[in-house]
């Protein structure tokens, strides 16, 4: 087909992960997912030997995850899975009540019967992923319900703040792994704050928000002070 110009039309680009982005994304799933534990080296060679790649994109993924903090390098020994503080956790879990607290308190008047039924879909698939212990299903509906609150506050800012922390907050939770909770009670307990955002409640919503993500926060800082947190941010890559 020609251009009304008569040359021909430019080609349809097609964007494709690169390399690196692909292996910073394998990267970013193992830590998320708790399959890489707080302190693991990333072994490169290893991985791109799995992968059949060379090790060049694998570098440039690792690089850039320790530019974002999630990894830390260890001189001659290679980058190892940063350990969270105590100030870490509770850094982070502040900033998150203050951004998806505020986004209730934005979105909440904003929203329609046909938003309100997505969010209790979100809770029943949570559900129903419980019932059959698909885990990690029930881990995606578990981060897609809170970043879908965030997406109808209607304010890019909000969600963007929450996206900023959100690798970390998977990180922290993915080392407990909630062990003091069944699958069913971790569904169970996000359905207080859609049926409370159902009423147009923005003070209930809120609390309900709260209360969820207080009673995280404290569950991750016993299970972390139970395995030794340290109090300071240095690295103490494992001996060899």
């Amino acid at each position: 087909m020609a251009l009304s110009t008569g040359r021909p039309a430019a080609p349809r680009l097609i964007e494709t992960p690169s390399l690196s982005d692909q292996v910073r994304n394998i990267l970013l799933e193992a830590l998320t997912s708790g399959l890489l534990r707080p302190g693991d080296r990333i072994n490169e060679a290893e991985l791109a030997r799995v992968l059949g790649i060379s090790r060049n994109p694998i570098r440039e993924a690792v690089s850039g995850l320790a530019q974002r903090g999630f990894l830390v390098s260890a001189p001659r020994r290679g980058h190892f899975l940063r350990h969270f503080t105590q100030q870490d956790v509770d850094d982070v879990f502040s900033f998150r009540i203050c951004v998806e607290s505020f986004a209730i308190r934005q979105g909440v008047p904003l929203m329609t019967q046909n938003d309100h039924k997505d969010l209790r879909g979100i809770v029943d698939r949570m559900i129903v992923a419980a019932q059959a212990r698909r885990l990690s299903d029930l881990r995606q509906e578990d981060i897609s319900l809170h970043r879908r609150i965030c997406q109808l506050s209607r304010n890019r800012q909000t969600l963007r703040a929450h996206e900023g922390i959100d690798t970390e907050v998977q990180m922290l939770i993915a080392f407990v792994d909630l062990d003091h909770e069944t699958p069913m009670e971790t569904a169970l307990a996000h359905l207080p704050i859609v049926e409370a955002m159902a009423t147009g409640d923005i003070g209930r919503s809120v609390e309900a928000m709260e209360n969820h993500l207080r009673a995280t926060w404290k569950h991750v800082l016993e299970v972390y002070e139970q395995a030794g947190l340290r109090k300071t941010g240095n690295l103490r890559a494992p001996s060899t």
